[in-house]
């Protein structure tokens, strides 16, 4: 997939709000995961107080909905499509067409769709970002390349909030963890966009081969 589509303004604004306070994500999330997520991150909360939680559900519309929730959760909150910049402990991004800006801000990123049997959403979008990748283990629509980012060191797999908080609290930790998972994502988009390239030539050569056969 090629890399998605920031708007260097809105990217400017976010990072001027959220200062140095770490961040990550959780996109593409469906009904279920956000209590999941919401969960892991208030025990994150616990250890790194300043911790800032992007939260993108798959489909904006349930923007009321997860924002509810997040107030169940005992979580403060700021709306993206109230117009609101990231000043609580989750940013709702209850927006369509941001999904590349939120992994340019995050370092790592929960990919949802896949803590239940939805079958996943695809990781290389994150990866093009070089955001290292939490999902967890229901990604039968995008299994090779889970398998690619887990076998890389760019993905990490789980099946439950602690599995997940667990992931999140080792790269919040230990930064060189985080930075080397980074590292693996952007290897993995590289070597994916030069296979890509050889596929192409290969098919290139054997068309004009079949053209002058002709």
């Amino acid at each position: 997939s090629p890399a998605l589509p920031v708007d260097k303004q809105s990217l400017q604004e976010v990072q001027t709000a959220l200062q140095d306070r770490p961040v990550w994500a959780a996109c593409s999330t469906h009904p279920g995961e956000e209590a999941e997520v919401l969960k892991a991150h208030a025990e994150l909360l616990k250890t790194h107080p300043d911790l800032c939680l992007i939260l993108a559900p798959r489909h904006p519309e349930r923007g009321a909905e997860v924002a509810t929730l997040i107030t169940e959760y005992n979580l403060n909150y700021s709306q993206r499509s109230a117009g609101a910049l990231p000043n609580a402990q989750v940013y709702l991004a209850d927006t369509l067409g941001e999904l590349g800006l939120w992994y340019e801000i995050a370092p790592f990123a929960f990919i949802g769709g896949s803590l239940n049997p939805v079958g996943g959403h695809n990781p290389f979008e994150a990866a093009h970002a070089n955001t290292a990748v939490i999902s967890g283990i229901y990604v039968t629509n995008f299994a090779e390349s889970y398998g690619i980012l887990e076998a890389s060191g760019g993905a990490r797999l789980v099946k439950t909030a602690q599995g997940l908080h667990d992931v999140a609290k080792a790269w919040l930790d230990y930064s060189d963890d985080l930075m080397a998972a980074q590292k693996a994502t952007g290897a993995v988009i590289q070597q994916q966009s030069s296979q890509l390239d050889d596929i192409a030539t290969q098919l290139i050569a054997a068309l004009e081969l079949e053209e002058n056969n002709d």
